[in-house]
């Protein structure tokens, strides 16, 4: 009798563990996006620096967490007199909902209009223009130099993500044993505001752009 209750109650536990196990993998828990490391902003403001721009770092929004996006604090760098970069780490819960578009919905101050133009080749990103200044737009994944990319919808994102974590070694059976976390959905928000004429603007862009993918190439978001 007492091995049969024995029996049973490890049976239970490893129905409960199988449970927990299968919960974590297929419904990960509330997203929380880590924050921009300060080490790699330093190193970036130098490497913008070294162009001959002057550049200004200060914080604009506070992060925001809820059940299915979060967001680090946007930071704001003012480019000489004419330009403002943002960034923000951004953690979605659902893949499906790995998107500017939704992302941007949380942080409605950088909220493009839905006439702003899709590049047609790589890097991805939006353009929005008025009199008053020129907007772009992307959404950056951090791996390796040939895992980094910059997208805009969810099939983009995620698959970068999904690529980059299959790279990694006995992930998934890692994952299982609860070594390693659910995959997290994140890539950095960017977002340039300029005042620049059009040409100056798009060069200006293109250059924070690979000041940015060299920077933080080989970053650990989830760190």
């Amino acid at each position: 009798m007492k091995y049969l209750n024995l029996t049973k109650f490890y049976c239970f536990l490893a129905l409960v563990s199988i449970l927990a196990v299968t919960q974590s993998l297929a419904f990960p828990k509330q997203p929380q996006a880590s924050r921009i490391s300060s080490e790699k902003m330093n190193l970036f403001i130098s490497n913008v620096a070294a162009n001959g721009d002057s550049i200004i770092r200060s914080i604009i929004t506070r992060e925001h967490s809820d059940h299915d996006i979060s967001h680090s604090p946007v930071v704001s760098f003012k480019i000489n007199s004419n330009s403002i970069l943002f960034l923000a780490n951004v953690q979605v819960r659902d893949p499906t909902d790995f998107s500017v578009s939704f992302i941007t919905d949380t942080i409605t101050s950088l909220k493009l209009d839905s006439s702003a133009v899709e590049s047609k080749q790589s890097p991805l990103y939006l353009s929005e223009e008025t009199k008053a200044e020129k907007t772009f737009q992307t959404c950056f994944v951090s791996g390796t130099s040939s895992t980094s990319i910059f997208g805009l919808d969810h099939i983009q994102l995620t698959s970068a993500v999904d690529q980059l974590k299959s790279n990694e070694k006995n992930y998934g059976f890692k994952r299982f044993l609860g070594l390693r976390p659910s995959r997290r959905y994140q890539c950095m928000l960017v977002t340039l505001k300029s005042t620049l004429p059009r040409q100056d603007s798009y060069q200006l862009w293109h250059d924070l752009l690979k000041n940015l993918q060299t920077t933080f190439t080989n970053y650990n978001f989830n760190s």
